[in-house]
């Protein structure tokens, strides 16, 4: 059968959505797919996906008047694109499944294993979805994640059956600090909770790309584990002054060596204000702030006034050391000092970094 690709474009304030529909045989009657990103960067599926966080029409900036308009002009052509006999009508999925579907695909996959278990571990996971869902690799990430956390609210509200026997593996404590970092720069660059981090398909690759960032083999499974721990104990709470402002930043993560290479890359590194953050296997090394984000870590990585810092560096293996650098524009409140010194002061509180004097 030909395929016939329908596309439109939306510009909302600051907002750019593409809209785009593939007609062909679906096994559903489908409308269209709405997602920010072109159907050459993802496999085309047969769901209506509602975007990913901004792109969700109620978070829109300005006036949804306009989405609203353009979404009866993609269904209009929708329906031209295909043939008289095959015209369906548009249907949105709901945005998770039914709970009845998800106790049910919990009854039948669980397999002895706890609600958070089968999050963390990719196989149970998957055939939990499967119970749920048999088509569920065709629904967008977005039907995964909200029907993961719905499967959470549940077990947390005492409605999912006592029936769990078994364990998955312990925690392993030399994970504990890795997966702090890794988690704490998914959910500090994405404003989400930590629930969000572990049902989320592309947060959960985040995390691990974080994660192997400092520690190259890192089993996913234990990265995950861990991270559910962290949640348990309570030791990921949010940094309250981080997430009050707008702070305008923007977060990026270097080897030492890398960083070495981009402080001589003009243009790379900031000039401006910003907070560093050094960091190894063993967790958070030292927390600082500056208002030349260049100057100050050429000054560190060529012989550091912190005598500790140096001593450190000095001693540890090329790779060992990564640097998380938060650096702020020029209309950030954090170019304010005393604002700034909060900020790090926020982190160090939380993070105790071991080579840092209390603020």
């Amino acid at each position: 059968m030909e395929r016939r690709l329908v596309t439109a474009n939306l510009k909302c304030k600051n907002e750019t959505i593409d809209f785009w529909y593939l007609g062909d045989q679906f096994p559903k009657p489908l409308g269209f797919i709405v997602e920010r990103q072109s159907p050459a960067d993802r496999d085309i599926q047969p769901v209506i996906s509602l975007g990913y966080r901004k792109a969700r029409f109620g978070n829109l900036d300005g006036d949804v008047g306009p989405v609203i308009r353009c979404l009866f002009v993609i269904i209009f052509a929708i329906l031209l694109s295909r043939a008289p006999d095959q015209c369906v009508a548009a249907e949105l999925l709901t945005e998770s499944a039914s709970d009845d579907a998800i106790i049910r695909g919990y009854r039948l996959a669980n397999n002895g294993y706890s609600a958070d278990e089968i999050l963390i571990n990719d196989e149970l996971r998957h055939g939990w979805l499967a119970a749920v869902d048999p088509a569920w690799i065709q629904n967008s990430e977005d039907w995964q994640a909200r029907t993961s956390l719905r499967l959470l609210s549940l077990r947390k509200a005492g409605k999912l059956p006592a029936i769990t026997s078994k364990r998955g593996r312990p925690v392993r404590d030399d994970v504990l600090p890795i997966a702090e970092i890794a988690a704490r720069s998914v959910l500090d660059q994405y404003n989400v909770s930590s629930d969000e981090l572990l049902c989320t398909p592309r947060l959960r690759e985040q995390l691990q790309s974080s994660a192997s960032n400092i520690a190259a083999d890192i089993d996913p499974y234990d990265v995950r584990k861990a991270v559910l721990r962290l949640r348990k104990t309570r030791q990921l709470r949010p940094e309250l002054t981080l997430r009050v402002a707008d702070w305008k930043r923007t977060i990026e993560v270097f080897t030492r060596e890398d960083l070495v290479i981009a402080l001589k890359t003009r243009g790379r590194i900031s000039l401006g204000a910003g907070v560093y953050l050094f960091r190894d296997v063993t967790g958070y090394l030292y927390i600082g702030e500056a208002v030349n984000l260049h100057q100050r870590l050429t000054q560190h990585l060529a012989g550091s006034d912190r005598l500790s810092l140096k001593a450190y560096l000095d001693s540890v293996a090329e790779g060992a050391v990564t640097v998380e650098l938060h650096s702020f524009e020029s209309d950030s409140p954090a170019n304010e000092l005393s604002i700034r010194r909060a900020y790090e002061s926020e982190l160090i509180r939380t993070r105790e970094p071991r080579l840092n004097l209390r603020p």
